[in-house]
């Protein structure tokens, strides 16, 4: 199987790198099965197309010009449009499935986008999305350290969802009734990253801040990808790249359908 870990640690800073490998994986299993053309709600700057669907046939829109420009460079995509999700520049029916790698968390309005992807579907068309859940605030380090010592951790999980922009977290039952509502099946749910990870991962943040420095003033991530001291943390990250998920995550993958 592709080792989708050593490309984003010679990519991404640390945080985005040890979640954007997991949810690369996940997505590459379905890759093979997912019809095209494809949709990319929220295609950002490209970097996780790249890597996990090399050579498909996908279609980016993403509300933000320089990332959508970025996008286009990298030359990934067969179209881009700079385009919010509650109006989605396409026909009905346009696609074969639709993708969507931790967006919908941070999309308002969420209801309207979810009813945009369900009409540019085909009937039968898959969705396939991965969203943070409910946990993720409770799970993150800071929330937890703060309850050791009897603050209020929850300030901090509130705080860190407000600096992430994240405007839905919602438990797995929560993301169903909003995909149902939207006129899609729930084919299959899964959680992934365990409390554990996401610990590190709030943790890698504070580690890997110097890269929004570089990536401000160059456009790139990493200096030097080859030499980034990113690759140190390999051995440790591997466990939770191979690591089975908990019974219930701080994020979700979804696979939904539109009825035929």
């Amino acid at each position: 199987m592709q080792d989708f870990l050593r490309p984003h640690l010679l990519t991404l800073p640390i945080h985005r790198a040890m979640l954007r490998a997991v949810e690369a994986r996940l997505f590459a299993e379905i890759a093979p099965d997912l019809p095209e053309p494809i949709v990319d709600i929220g295609s950002g700057d490209g970097t996780f197309v790249e890597i996990a669907f090399p050579g498909k046939q996908i279609f980016g829109i993403d509300p933000i010009p320089s990332d959508t420009a970025e996008a286009a460079r990298r030359g990934v995509y067969a179209g881009l449009s700079v385009s919010n999700g509650a109006a989605l520049p396409f026909p009905d029916a346009h696609f074969a499935g639709a993708i969507s790698n931790c967006v919908l968390e941070h999309v308002i309005p969420l209801d309207e986008t979810l009813r945009e992807v369900t009409r540019v579907l085909r009937p039968g068309g898959r969705f396939v999305a991965s969203v943070v859940g409910n946990r993720f605030p409770q799970d993150l380090l800071g929330t937890t350290l703060l309850n050791a010592v009897g603050l209020d951790g929850s300030r901090y999980g509130r705080w860190f969802n407000k600096i992430s922009y994240h405007f839905n977290t919602l438990s797995a039952a929560a993301w169903t009734e909003r995909f149902n509502a939207a006129g899609m099946e729930v084919v299959t749910y899964r959680p992934y990253f365990s409390a554990a990870a996401l610990k590190l991962f709030d943790l890698s943040h504070y580690y890997g801040a110097p890269a929004l420095v570089t990536r401000r003033l160059t456009g790139r991530w990493l200096l030097c990808p080859p030499l980034t001291p990113n690759l140190l943390w390999e051995p440790l990250l591997r466990r939770i790249y191979e690591a089975p998920p908990d019974e219930d995550g701080p994020y979700y993958f979804f696979v939904c359908r539109k009825p035929a």
